[in-house]
Order: structure tokens, then sequence, then C-alpha cells
């Protein structure tokens, strides 16, 4: 084994670069927020071949004067910090001293600046660590810094480079998050001689995204306000009707930096839950500002990762801000005279009883009373309705018809047109009231035991939500390794309907509670293609407004969408 010893400088330059120069899109990242640190209102970066034949950068910042230039391609020589202090309040970009020799170390790297006030600059050039040569240079006060044949001295790492396209998108993604982040500066990119992305100095946020997402979801953007003594989250958010399939248009940063963090994740779906589907995402651009005491940003050489100091409290306020500009209402609940609820209390129409320990007397669902059943049905049965309350407050609804046995239609008290998912709204209903009344639903024991053969991995999703089954009405027993008897059912649903909602959590892989809720509130309620009178359709309508949250059924999909003339005028072609 051979001896311990330093490595020479080169070497560990280009070590450093393996972390800090992956791929072209980490030069430009670099390169503008040395840009952005000195100060720039103007930064231009032209890019040829995807960035791997050229990265430029050429910005108005202060600049630096000849005897700077050497350091500034020497590891852990920096203007950002001095002292052990600094490295725990960092508010700039950079501050490790690692960008400009990493590239250095693998392009053939130009360095040009002339500082405020003079008249001639110098320059530098380096190609894959050894200095070319230096001088002076003729130049209006400014910097440029031109990398050339970037990775090509390490042929190894040049492999893993994707296609021209794919490299100068990911550089694209790069310039485009940092523009973001410095609304005060104008920046512009260039790809092989061609304008990309130009933008103006005080441009809004959305004006900037509105030149990088398409017009429907800036469209229907949020604004995210919610101050908290030193912590500050603000941004915007997307409709959760514009859910996409993919999450790359969810942007966070932290101090105005640009990071990925799983925290910041977390807590944003969090703020969508119930409102998307499993497998879609929002698009957001969510800035957190706090002391920089409470971050840590010295995580990762590329400085894209933090670590908080309080990740409970950074979790809970990103998922309050978002959450509260989602809620909609979409249907202008005046205040109900406290006659209109006493009146809903006394009586149900003579059609319509609850649902045998799920319901309160103020809120019905209509069913059939399976309580003496004696055998086990597989036939059909009516349809449940929801049953209207005996006196309908006002709600400001017009009740217009039904579309396809399947959507209710309203008009408000504002002219506009509300469709409603009957079966979502049900849902929604079901789903909030089995939540209420978990712990105690009543079994319902059957004549005859119906037998499931079991796999080996559904037995075992099975006996882990064993305890919520059974607080929830379910009375099981298994026989042998694989076989399950059903011997009882909640009193809330029909034979069938229970044993559709097992097999289906089974089939699912449901693990929670809200899982178990989700399946039973679908099998239990009105399905589309199902009629509806006005009084039902009006039932419904208020005992959604009664939910904690109106806007979206278990699974996630909207209950209701609102028509106004603008959305009309598009869906004519009038705009």
């Amino acid at each position: 084994m051979s001896r311990i010893k330093v490595l020479p400088p080169g070497l560990q330059n280009q070590i450093a670069a393996g972390e800090v120069v992956e791929r072209p899109s980490s030069v430009v990242k670099e390169l503008v927020e040395n840009s952005l640190d000195a100060g720039a209102g103007s930064v231009q970066v032209y890019l040829e071949q995807g960035g791997q034949a050229l990265v430029e950068v050429i910005d108005d910042g202060s600049g630096m004067l000849p005897r700077e230039m050497a350091l500034a391609v020497t590891r852990h020589a920096t203007s950002k910090i001095f002292s052990m202090q600094d490295l725990t309040s960092v508010q700039s970009f950079g501050f490790r001293g690692e960008a400009l020799p990493s590239i250095a170390s693998v392009s053939r790297l130009r360095l040009a600046s002339c500082v405020q006030g003079q008249d001639e600059g110098n320059f530098l050039e380096i190609m894959y660590g050894d200095q070319l040569q230096e001088g002076p240079e003729a130049m209006t006060p400014s910097t440029r810094v031109t990398v050339k044949n970037l990775l090509a001295n390490i042929p190894a790492r040049l492999k893993f480079l994707k296609t021209k396209s794919t490299e100068g998108k990911k550089c694209s993604e790069n310039f485009i998050r940092l523009a973001l982040a410095n609304l005060e500066v104008e920046l512009e990119l260039y790809s092989e001689g061609r304008s990309l992305y130009r933008f103006f100095r005080q441009e809004s946020l959305k004006d900037r995204l509105l030149k990088v997402w398409p017009e429907q979801v800036c469209r229907d953007l949020k604004k995210v306000e919610l101050d908290q003594g030193d912590f500050r989250v603000h941004g915007v958010a997307s409709s959760p009707e514009n859910a996409q399939a993919r999450g790359e248009r969810m942007l966070f940063y932290v101090n105005n930096r640009a990071v990925k963090d799983k925290t910041l994740f977390s807590a944003l779906k969090q703020a969508y839950k119930g409102r998307l589907l499993s497998r879609e995402y929002p698009q957001a651009v969510i800035f957190l500002e706090l002391p920089p005491e409470e971050v840590d940003v010295n995580v990762h050489p590329a400085k894209s990762e933090v670590r908080f100091r309080n990740e409970r409290h950074v979790f809970s306020l990103v998922s309050r801000a978002v959450g509260k500009v989602l809620d909609k209402n979409y249907f202008e609940v005046p205040e109900m005279p406290a006659g209109d609820v006493d009146a809903d209390r006394k009586t149900l129409g003579s059609s319509y009883r609850p649902c045998p320990g799920l319901t309160s007397p103020e809120m019905p669902v209509f069913r059939e009373d399976f309580r003496h059943e004696t055998a086990p049905d597989y036939g059909d049965r009516p349809a449940k309705k929801p049953a209207p309350p005996a006196h309908v407050p006002d709600m400001g609804l017009s009740y217009l018809g039904q579309v396809e046995n399947s959507y209710l239609v309203f008009l408000n008290s504002s002219g506009r047109l509300l469709v409603v998912d009957q079966h979502g709204a049900h849902e929604r209903v079901i789903f909030e009231e089995l939540k209420n009344r978990q712990g105690s639903v009543q079994s319902r024991m059957l004549a005859m035991p119906i037998h499931i053969e079991l796999h080996q991995a559904e037995k075992s999703l099975l006996e882990e939500i064993w305890s919520i089954l059974r607080s929830l009405g379910f009375v099981l027993e298994l026989q042998g390794e694989r076989l399950l008897q059903v011997k009882g059912l909640p009193d809330i649903v029909s034979t069938g309907e229970g044993v559709e909602a097992l097999r289906s959590m089974l089939e699912d892989k449901t693990r929670d509670m809200d899982g178990v809720l989700i399946a039973l509130a679908c099998r239990t309620s009105i399905k589309s293609g199902s009629s509806m009178t006005r009084d039902e359709a009006l039932g419904l309508a208020h005992k959604l407004m009664q939910c904690k949250e109106m806007n979206f059924c278990p699974h996630g999909r909207p209950i209701c969408m609102d028509l106004g003339g603008k959305e009309l005028e598009r869906l004519f072609k009038r705009r």
C-alpha cells in the first residue's frame, strides 16, 4: 500500500468538479449566481451545443481587479465569507470558493473583467487547470466568463452527458429558476445565437411565469402569502384542477436560493392532500424566508440541498400557507336563520330514513334498512339517494337539472353555472359522516358467513388493517392460512356493498383508516347514471356545504366546477 500524500492541486480541482460541475447546466447555475452575487443588474447567457461547446456569461456587476482574477480560480478563495460566523449566516449564493477552479479544471476557461470606474480590464485564460496567458483587455465595466469544451479532458464523464437538446433544456431550466427568484435583474438566454428567454427588470413573478408556463396554468395561479414572526412563505400555487402528471413545476426557494428539499415537497403535497389524485402534481413556486441561522446551506457542494433546524415548523408553515388559498366556496352560503336549522332537525320526508348508526337527523342519507337481513344478497338494489332535508334552507342556488343522470346543474346567486358531480359529492358527504362516526358504527351479523379466498399478500395486508375494520363494524375470522370468513358487516352498508368494499381495499392495498373509509364511501354513494329529483339534488348540495372539504371527493377528484362568462367565452372561442 502506497504512503499517504497530498494530491496535486489539479487533481483536487477535478475531484471537486465531480460534485460541482455535473453537466453544462451546473456551469450556468454557478456562473449566473456569481453574477448575481456581484450585484449585476443585467446578465446575458450564451450557449452552443447544449452548453458543452460553449457557456458564456456576461454581466454588469462590480467586476474583479487584476490581482483578484488569479485568486478567483484558486480553490477556497472567495469574497463571500471570512469567518466561521459568516458560514452560519450565509446570505450569498456562492461561498465555498470551489466553482471557478472546478470549472477551470475541466474546460478551457477565459475570464475578462473591468471594475466600475475603469476604462480597461484584464483577462486570464486557463486550459484544464493550467494557466495559458493573462493581460490587459479593452472593455467597458463588466465581467465575461467564457467556458469552452467542457469535460473534453475527461472522456469517461463526457459520455454520461445526454443529447445536446436535453443538456440545453437543463441549462434553460437552471436559468429560469434563477430568473424567477431575481425579479429586479434583467436576464437573457441565447442558444446557437438565438434568444430563447428574456426577462426584463421589475417584472412580476407571474409575468415571468407566463413566458415559461402554459397560459392556462398561469391564469389560475393563486397568490400564497403567510408571515409568522421571522418566517415568511410567499409565491404562487395552481388550482388543483390544473394538476399535471409530473412534478417538474414544483419549485422551491430558501432565502432566494433554489433548492430541492423533501420537507418542502412533502409540505406542498400535504396542502393538496385530498384535492389531487395519487399520481397528480400541482404547479407552484414557493419562497421561504427565514433567519440564516435557522437553515444550513453547507450540506452539499452544489448548494442545492439545505437542512432546517426545525423541520416540523417549516413543514407546518408551508402546508398552511398553501392550503389556505386552495379552499373555494362555490356555494356562497348565506347565513342560515336559526329557524331553518330547527326545521331541518324536526322532520324528514316520509320516504327517507337516516342510516342507522351513521347519520344524525340533521344530515340524513337515504338507504334501505338492512337491519333485518338474514342472508347474503347480491341482487340489484334501488340506487341510494341522499335525502333532502324536510326544509331546504336558502342556499343561493337555483336547480336547473341533471346532465346524463350524473351531473347536477345549478345557477348561483352570482349568475354563474355550478356543475356538481353527484357521485363525488355524495362520496364526500358519506366519507365525512363515516369519519365523524368512527368507532360507533354497529355490526350487522350475517345469517350465513361469506367466504373469501386470499392470496398471501392479501392476508398480510388484511392483518395490517384488521383493527381498523373491526372498529368500523366488520366481523371477520381467518380459517387456516388463506380463507377469510365475513361474519358481520357495518350496518350502514348492504351485504354486496360491504363485500365489494372489502375486496376493493385488498386490491388497492389500503393500509390506513382514510383508505378504508374511502372504499366504503365509494361503494355506498349514489352512482353516476342515477336520476335525482330536484329536492334530492338540493338536499345533496345542502349536505355537501356542511362538509369540511366540499370541493373534492375523497379520491381527490373535483366535485364542483363553476362556469361564468369568461369561461364560456373561452369555450366558444370568443377570447
